[in-house]
């Protein structure tokens, strides 16, 4: 709201007057405080009377301020660490009346006019920068060499500032604050409880009719559509799809971005703690504005329903608890909606988030609730708005509209929390929602996926427990034993899936496709009989065709299609009937059914949807497996479909069907890329006479073939085009400081990840680094001391998965000459080896000291010396980081705020490099060294992945016990200088 004029606008309909709030503060200094302040006086319906809104700029004239305020109802003051603007004109009838602010003056004037005061000082306690507070001018002055002039008029400020907030708290200060949500809070509540002690105003707003309607009716269907988690497929006893109760088998999901300690202190606590109770994505909810990034099957959908239901139960009076985030004496009131629902949006960019709220009044109407009750909720509050699958927007533009609406509506609706789900390739560029903290869903930790193994078998046999016991006994050894699978497993939609295989089948697949393939057979077959029924392969043809066409949609992805539309789709397949007319109804009577009990497709009010989106892209992947060779690889990689978001999983799957089929199948499809990337298959042999493809294009192309390798992993592929190797380390342009600034961050980590599927040739060579001998200084400050070193050589990089797994390959566990440090015989891999061989070009992680130690030992080295790392990462001229001076930023290193949450390949952040190219010494993972913290800890250098810019700094030490084993703790090897 950028004027009074505005303000008033929105309350010009009123049946009784609308009573003015005057808000006085100190302006610069809190600015997002007095806009939270005018938020809430617009929700409890109060015209707004500021500064801001005065036709004078900077300071008005006192008169001008003070006629303000006698024209307000009630004053506001907000009172934080500034004194404020002291008016040179005011009247001197008291003494001490020269010094006094502008915002003294003003409730002084309202208090002698008998206005109440409602005064909101801030919390001793709050996090406030040093900038905006009144002594920091002290530190400007001395820089300025102006502090003599300064002084006095600072200390005056600061004791007039305290007898102020004094002078409030005997008039009986109303509350303090920490931040601007909380301030928002409490102002609007105030304001509410002055409306209620003055019923002159009455209420702004007067309802329609004199009964307030009872949502009850919308709580309870919204707690019965998330109720259960439905298992598509099973064919147990009845031959029915089952349904469980989403409390018995939903499992707790983790947040891998969950925030880290802020100060220098206690690393080797705060990892400790992080891995004895992973941080619960529950908690994330804390904040107002949340977007929820997971992988397709990740379980986001799951998550969203299970906080609906908890909350509408709360509601309802049937939940006794809810995430403790939501907890209060209001309850949000939630609303639930998929992305793909909300049709009827803008197209283009959007100024308001009216387009939103149109759509989401409506959604009370099927149950007697007006729109204005929903209007009401969404404005005023509280509400919890939960938004299901930004990804499954219909393209890039709709994302990016949904995404403006989004953040519009948490900036209008303050008393309304967001959270929003995607997945990752979907929420990037200008579908990023500014100003939403992220919570990243980590894969489940196999303790959750034996529990919900667990409870599945418990739920399938609850008449005999030994029967379970012994179920999910087998059900969790097949799991667990195959890398493969294990990996699929740690995804609670695919956990799920192979439990349901496992069930029916007896056995394990090997690759996505192959398991969709089953899963989908399952399903069409367990729906239920009858003469005139297609049969299951008809059933999945027809259903192919639909998600054909729902994926390949002129105007982007179809997530959810209109019924209507989805019954002239199928129309046509029902050839062998006559009429068009016959041949729609038979198309409408295939839908109802399939949507009534196949779990293939499910109904949405007038719409159609797939169960989930992955089964609609591998339906997508199979009709593009059944087309021509040519033409499916015109359509690919001719215009670029195939690098859209939107096609990603569809071309994964494909590459499965492909390879299943035969392999040289595959081969085609992978050519075909490389074909498009090099102007045609025989391009690769005369192109020294013309120009290489862009760069881009280039790490585009290397991306997609990586992850292509990536999945078909299990099947030990490898194309036979050479030009593939070719085109993955061509892009090795992303680990030079200069032209890795040509590429967005996440093409440039998934490019990385395809070179190390491929093989990267970075680590097929020595990457020794010469230090020479010399003194340095060591040491930050007053802890400084100057050291004498022997030149030696340090790795370029930390040891890499790929290194260590040869050094396991090379017996290197079994070899005691390896181990005269200790540890022989206590492990045998670092922890967590299965999945970490999925990523060969990342640090090593999860060893002990004793681990790293015999590995330097294999290598002909041995770990560093904490002086020696000190001396590699800040150089004889004692740095404060390995690049320099500069302070960190996310494209110099992975630490906490460039929000990886997770080791990356090494290399891959060049501009955090030391002068003499030495990589990843800052962040990515901790590196044991040789020197001992004291006798029961080693030293440990360069900060992490999971922690913030803090710990980074190159003279920064902390301490483990040899024994720990970390996801973000690694190491690097010196030796003797050659």
């Amino acid at each position: 709201m950028d004027s009074q004029a505005e303000a008033r606008a929105a309350f010009t309909v009123r049946a009784k007057p609308v009573p003015t709030v005057f808000v006085s503060s100190t302006a610069e200094d809190l600015k997002k405080f007095r806009a939270a302040a005018r938020d809430a006086a617009v929700a409890a319906h109060f015209l707004p009377d500021m500064q801001e809104y005065f036709a004078a700029r900077d300071h008005p004239p006192l008169a001008e301020c003070l006629e303000r305020v006698g024209g307000a109802d009630v004053l506001v003051v907000v009172l934080a660490h500034r004194y404020g603007w002291v008016p040179p004109d005011q009247p001197p009838h008291q003494a001490d009346s020269a010094c006094k602010s502008i915002t003294w003056l003003e409730t002084e004037h309202a208090a002698a006019e008998g206005k109440e005061i409602l005064a909101f000082i801030v919390d001793d306690a709050a996090d406030w920068e040093e900038e905006s507070k009144e002594e920091y001018e002290l530190v400007v002055a001395v820089r300025e060499g102006r502090l003599q002039s300064v002084a006095v008029t600072v200390q005056r400020n600061v004791e007039q500032l305290r007898r102020f907030k004094d002078w409030l708290r005997q008039r009986g200060i109303r509350a303090t604050f920490v931040n601007p949500e909380d301030l928002q809070g409490k102002v609007y509540q105030a304001l509410r409880e002055w409306r209620d002690r003055h019923p002159q105003f009455g209420e702004a707003i007067q309802p329609d009719s004199a009964a307030e309607p009872d949502p009850a009716r919308y709580l309870e269907a919204l707690r019965e559509d998330s109720a259960y988690i439905e298992i598509r497929g099973l064919q147990a006893a009845e031959g029915k799809a089952h349904k469980f109760p989403i409390r018995d088998l939903y499992i707790p999901l983790i947040n891998e971005a969950a925030p880290v300690p802020s100060e220098p202190t206690g690393v080797a606590a705060a990892i400790e703690a992080r891995e004895r109770e992973p941080v619960p994505l529950e908690e994330a909810l804390r904040g107002r504005r949340l977007v929820i990034v997971g992988d397709p099957g990740a379980g986001k959908s799951t998550f969203l329903r299970r906080i609906a239901y908890s909350v509408a139960g709360k509601l309802l009076g049937i939940e006794q608890t809810i995430a403790e985030p939501l907890a209060g004496d209001a309850p949000p009131f939630p609303i639930l909606v998929r992305v793909a629902e909300l049709s009827g949006l803008p197209t283009g960019p959007a100024d308001t988030a009216a387009p939103l709220l149109d759509l989401l009044a409506k959604r009370g109407l099927d149950y007697g609730l007006p729109e204005r009750f929903l209007r009401r909720r969404i404005e005023e509050g509280p509400c919890l708005l939960l938004l299901d699958g930004l990804d499954e927007a219909a393209s890039e533009e709709a994302r990016e509209t949904v995404a403006r609406l989004v953040e519009r509506a948490s900036g209008a609706w303050r008393n309304c929390r967001f959270v929003v789900t995607t997945r990752p390739q979907a929420y990037r560029e200008e579908a990023v929602l500014k100003g939403f903290d992220e919570a990243r869903i980590g894969p489940l930790d196999p303790a959750a996926v034996r529990i919900f193994l667990t409870r599945w078998c418990e739920a399938l046999s609850p008449e005999s427990p030994r029967k379970a016991e012994e179920h999910a006994r087998e059900l969790i050894q097949a799991v667990e034993s195959k890398p493969e699978i294990w990996r699929m497993a740690r995804n609670p939609v695919m956990l799920t899936a192979v439990a349901v295989l496992h069930w029916n089948e007896k056995r394990m697949p090997e690759q996505r496709a192959d398991l969709y393939d089953s899963i989908l057979g399952w399903l069409s077959r367990s729906r239920k009989r009858r003469a005139g029924r297609p049969s299951p392969e008809r059933c999945l043809a027809l259903l192919q065709e639909l998600a054909w066409e729902m994926q390949a949609s002129p105007g982007g992805r179809l997530a959810q299609a209109k019924r209507d539309w989805a019954v002239e789709v199928l129309a046509p397949r029902f050839r062998e009937l006559a009429s068009e007319e016959e041949q729609g109804q038979a198309a409408r009577a295939f839908l109802e059914e399939e949507e009534l009990d196949s779990g293939i497709v499910v109904r949405r009010g007038a719409d159609v949807r797939f169960w989930h989106l992955t089964f609609q892209e591998h339906l997508a992947a199979k009709a593009l497996a059944a087309m021509d060779p040519a033409a499916r690889h015109r359509l690919l990689f001719e215009n670029g479909t195939a690098y859209l978001q939107e096609w990603r999983e569809v071309v994964l799957l494909l590459a499965g069907l492909l390879h299943r089929e035969r392999v040289e199948n595959a081969d085609a499809l992978v050519s075909a890329a490389l074909d498009a990337l090099y102007r045609g298959p025989g391009w690769a042999r005369v192109r020294r006479w013309f120009a290489d493809p862009p760069f881009s294009e280039q790490v585009r192309c290397a991306i997609l073939v990586g992850a292509i390798l990536r999945d078909l992993q299990p099947l030990a592929y490898h194309p036979s085009d050479a030009r593939c190797d070719a085109v993955v380390r061509s892009v090795l342009g992303i680990f030079d400081a200069e032209r890795s600034r040509q590429i967005p961050f996440q093409e440039r980590l998934q490019a990385a990840e395809a070179l190390g599927q491929t093989g990267d040739p970075r680590l097929k060579r020595e990457n020794w680094v010469a230090i020479p001998a010399g003194t340095f200084v060591m040491g930050p400050g007053a802890y400084s001391r100057k050291v004498e070193l022997n030149g030696f050589q340090i790795g370029r990089y930390p040891a890499t998965v790929e290194e260590y797994q040869r050094f396991i390959q090379d017996g290197g566990y079994r070899n005691e000459n390896f181990w005269k440090n200790g540890g022989l015989g206590q492990v045998d891999q670092p922890s967590e080896w299965k999945e970490q061989l999925l990523h060969p070009n990342r640090p090593v992680v999860g060893v002990n000291w004793y681990e790293a130690s015999a590995y330097c030992a294999w290598k002909g080295g041995r770990l560093p010396a904490e002086e020696e790392w000190e001396r590699a990462a800040r150089g004889m001229e004692g740095r404060v980081y390995p690049w320099g001076n500069d302070p960190p930023d996310p494209s110099r290193a992975n630490y906490h705020e460039a929000k990886v949450g997770a080791p990356t390949p090494v290399g891959l952040f060049p501009r955090g490099a030391t002068p003499e190219g030495i990589q990843d010494l800052a962040g990515n993972v901790w590196e044991w060294t040789s020197s001992d913290y004291d006798a029961d800890r080693t030293v440990v250098r360069g900060g992490s992945w999971y922690f913030n810019a803090t710990y980074v700094r190159a003279s920064f030490r902390d301490r483990f016990e040899p024994g720990n084993r970390y996801d973000d703790l690694g190491f690097r090897c010196v030796g003797e200088l050659r």
